[in-house]
Order: structure tokens, then C-alpha cells, then sequence
């Protein structure tokens, strides 16, 4: 999988900000992945529009966490094919 469909991975049960997504590279996907790349997927895929930002709650980390968009499911739908 890519790292932008990792992302799409973390999203697909629920919304996730920022640090739990960091949390996924390290943890689940086990990938060495800095602060920095995963923000520059996340604004790329903002722009892409596979994903949203959720501005309805923040996390303990003063984070707004990120939404799957119907791209987003779409894409994620076919990498699970």
C-alpha cells in the first residue's frame, strides 16, 4: 500500500486527527514516516478531495480530525479489491 492509501485505510472505520494518524504509520502500518510527510499527504489529499476536515470536535491534542469523502470511501473500495 502507498502512503496515501494508508491514510485511507486509518479513516475508513472513523474520523482520526492528526496524532492518531502518525500513530497508524508507527503502530499499525509500521512505517518510519516523518511529522512532516504526513502532513504534506494530508494537505495533498485535502486538495484532492478524498478527504475533509471535521470541525464538529477537537482531540486532547487540540487537533480537528479528518473525514473520509465519498472519493475518499471510493478510492479505499478499490484498493480492498
Amino acid at each position: 500500500m502507498t502512503n496515501k492509501e494508508l491514510i485511507l485505510d486509518c479513516l475508513i472505520e472513523d474520523d482520526e486527527a492528526f496524532t492518531q494518524i502518525v500513530e497508524f504509520f508507527v503502530l499499525a502500518a509500521e512505517v518510519d514516516i516523518s511529522h512532516f510527510e504526513v502532513k504534506r499527504l494530508l494537505a495533498e489529499m485535502l486538495d484532492e478531495g478524498y478527504i475533509c476536515v471535521n470541525y464538529n470536535w477537537k482531540n486532547e491534542h487540540d487537533e480537528y480530525p479528518y473525514s473520509l469523502t465519498e472519493k475518499g470511501k471510493k478510492a479505499w473500495e478499490e484498493i480492498k479489491e
